[in-house]
């Protein structure tokens, strides 16, 4: 029967399911180019243990898939890092719609406007550091910024002290699960059970830190290299639980922060989101505003210096926008040019390879029929390359985006349909305050042996190699 159902599927490779994984595992990019190249704008993948997968870049079906109704069960995503099954990244139709409709007012409007103040000072503290010679390496440092403001502004942590408790776990568990080896293991042994195993080490590391007596077979378990990973990330979890009961108990008064207000929020019935499903929402808040920003800060940084004419009209704009007088972080929606730039680097360089969606019912693309339970996926590195919709699509040219904007099926770095990503706001708006704030204070240039290749850190596309700014001078500017 399965055989019956799969004969109609689009062509793709023939090779064994584990060479097609590993090929995608070492360069996603270059395997779904070559695959799209030989097959066409539609192909069919096959991975170790999961059902077909089909891959598109054809900007008509793209929207079809984006018009999908939404399934009652579970999403199979292709995520390997263990950011918590309850995250609304797993969940579809009514609970997918239910905690979207809690979250979204957190991270947009007057709570967006208070958390762009906190950016902005937190950037411009940091940049403040930054001396003449000095070589700063990108992506860590825009980490650090990121993780910062992902602190302040959703876990309000601002002591020091408090700041270290959560920082040192955090980094600990996601420079642990987020490395290519989890992601080679996601495509190799399946994204879920990859999270399960991972998931299961944490819960066990948690039992034994509440001193709950873990049973003796389990003991092995802790000698592994994985036992830092799962130790970090119950602290974590620690931490958030207790942070939760006292919101919960004691009331928001002097808090704005996300945490605070989604452990208060209430459903429209009265009911209050459950502790672990807040808390899996709250970890992928931060991996979302912490993981990918600083990927995309880094990209759009890397391309932006390595055009001294881009720089200098980014900041005439920032002069034509704000005179001499400090950034309004209200405001960056005026920095269209800026927001070209971004744009075109996440089209170059978008954070997924592909954007995941199950497949409800029995469903026809261009004439092959594909069964319920196939996986579709949606490759914005595909059809972001497309000649066919973009003008030279290897050339950075941020001026393609100051005239109309592209279709959702042309262009989809944070997806479409009712599944764009909840944090789109929040993350533009952050990327706008960092480079403007960046570009504005410090001359700078990239260092001579830059040598930035494209790589996958659990499951989020991530420069690899060596990326480094070497700080010239420090401009004059208002503060």
């Amino acid at each position: 029967m399965h055989q019956t159902q799969c004969s109609s599927l689009p062509p793709g490779p023939s090779a064994p399911a584990i060479v097609q994984a590993l090929r995608f595992a070492r360069d996603p990019f270059g395997f779904l180019s070559s695959c799209a190249a030989q097959y066409g704008d539609l192909f069919t993948l096959r991975l170790p243990g999961q059902p077909p997968t089909i891959v598109t870049s054809a900007p008509a079906l793209v929207r079809q898939c984006f018009a999908l109704r939404p399934t009652s069960q579970r999403r199979p995503l292709p995520l390997s890092a263990n950011v918590g099954e309850q995250s609304l990244i797993f969940l579809d139709g009514a609970p997918h719609q239910r905690d979207r409709q809690l979250m979204l007012p957190h991270l947009h409007g007057e709570r967006l406007r208070a958390h762009a103040r906190t950016m902005q000072s937190l950037t411009a503290a940091a940049v403040s550091t930054w001396r003449s010679g000095q070589v700063v390496p990108v992506h860590a440092a825009m980490q650090a910024l990121t993780l910062d403001i992902i602190l302040r502004c959703v876990f309000a942590v601002s002591d020091p002290a408090r700041s270290d408790a959560l920082r040192r776990p955090l980094l600990a568990w996601l420079d642990g699960t987020f490395t290519p080896p989890v992601f080679v293991a996601g495509i190799l042994f399946t994204a879920a059970r990859t999270r399960s195993f991972l998931d299961g080490a944490a819960e066990r590391s948690l039992r034994h830190s509440l001193g709950r007596r873990p049973n003796r077979r389990a003991l092995p378990w802790r000698l592994l290299p994985w036992r830092r990973w799962a130790d970090a990330k119950a602290a974590v979890l620690t931490l958030l639980r207790a942070d939760i009961a006292q919101c919960r108990a004691d009331g928001t008064e002097g808090r704005d922060d996300v945490l605070a207000m989604l452990a208060c929020a209430r459903y429209p019935d009265g009911s209050m989101m459950g502790e672990d499903q807040l808390i899996d929402e709250l970890v992928t808040l931060l991996v979302g505003g912490h993981e990918t920003t600083a990927n995309t800060v880094s990209f759009a940084l890397y391309r932006i210096l390595q055009r001294p004419d881009v720089v200098a009209e980014i900041r005439a704009e920032i002069t034509r926008v704000f005179g001499h007088k400090p950034i309004d972080p209200q405001r960056t929606s005026e920095l269209r040019y800026l927001d070209a730039c971004i744009k075109e680097s996440m089209r170059l360089t978008p954070i997924l390879p592909a954007i995941s969606r199950p497949v409800p019912a029995t469903l026809e693309l261009r004439g092959h029929t594909i069964p319920a339970g196939c996986d579709l996926w949606l490759a914005p590195s595909l059809t972001h390359m497309r000649p066919d919709l973009w003008e030279r699509p290897e050339a950075f040219m941020p001026e393609r985006f100051l005239v109309t904007p592209p279709p959702t099926a042309n262009y989809f770095p944070f997806g479409g349909g009712h599944r764009t990503c909840i944090g789109v706001a929040f993350a533009t708006v952050e990327m706008r305050i960092i480079l403007a704030e960046i570009l504005r204070r410090v001359d700078l240039h990239l260092s001579p042996r830059t040598s930035v290749r494209v790589g996958v850190r659990g499951s989020t596309v991530a420069p690899l190699g060596p990326l480094d700014l070497v700080i010239e001078r420090a401009r004059m500017v208002a503060c």
